[in-house]
């Protein structure tokens, strides 16, 4: 008859309930429409840029505020589905310490499930320039909208922005 030592068996335990958690998590992270790692093909690039010579104002206090217009994309094929991407640049600058910068997109009037902070507006009125990646898989096919906003902690003005719009086949 063998013997199990006590401590071998919670270790066994143990390894055995982190697997099921790493396992759980992939499957929440797919499940909630990231892209796993396959070949996409481009099908599309929807360019939005513009400049506001006096600056947008953004509110403090993380407010979602839209950047550009609307962007109408297509989803196309007859089976399956896309991926969105949004390459997002923002030029802003404000006159608080402290004061986190995020960018973020809408994806048919609903914020997509990312959203970056992408560090602080500089406190001197200088400009920095932010820049992020984000995407939606498992976009549905047709016809959708999509619009780039940002959040300020302490509020800021945004004056150029420029971002494209990809969407992809997988």
């Amino acid at each position: 008859m063998k013997t199990t030592n006590v401590k071998e068996y919670h270790m066994t335990a143990a390894s055995k309930i982190s697997k099921c958690v790493v396992f759980a998590a992939v499957l929440l992270v797919l499940a909630c429409g990231l892209a796993s790692a396959q070949n996409h093909v481009l099908y599309q690039t929807y360019i939005d840029q513009g400049y506001y010579s006096n600056g947008l104002p953004i509110p403090a206090g993380n407010q979602h505020t839209f950047v550009g217009p609307v962007v109408n994309v297509n989803c196309p094929g007859t089976s399956g589905t896309c991926t969105i991407q949004a390459n997002q640049s923002i030029q802003h600058a404000g006159s608080s310490v402290g004061n986190t910068f995020q960018i973020g997109f809408y994806l048919d009037g609903s914020p997509a499930i990312n959203l970056q902070e992408v560090g602080e507006t500089p406190s001197d009125g200088s400009f920095l320039v932010s820049t992020t990646q984000e995407l939606q898989a498992k976009v549905p096919l047709g016809k959708h909208t999509v619009q780039i906003f940002v959040m300020s902690l302490e509020g800021c003005s945004v004056y150029n922005y420029s971002t494209n719009f990809q969407v992809f086949k997988p």
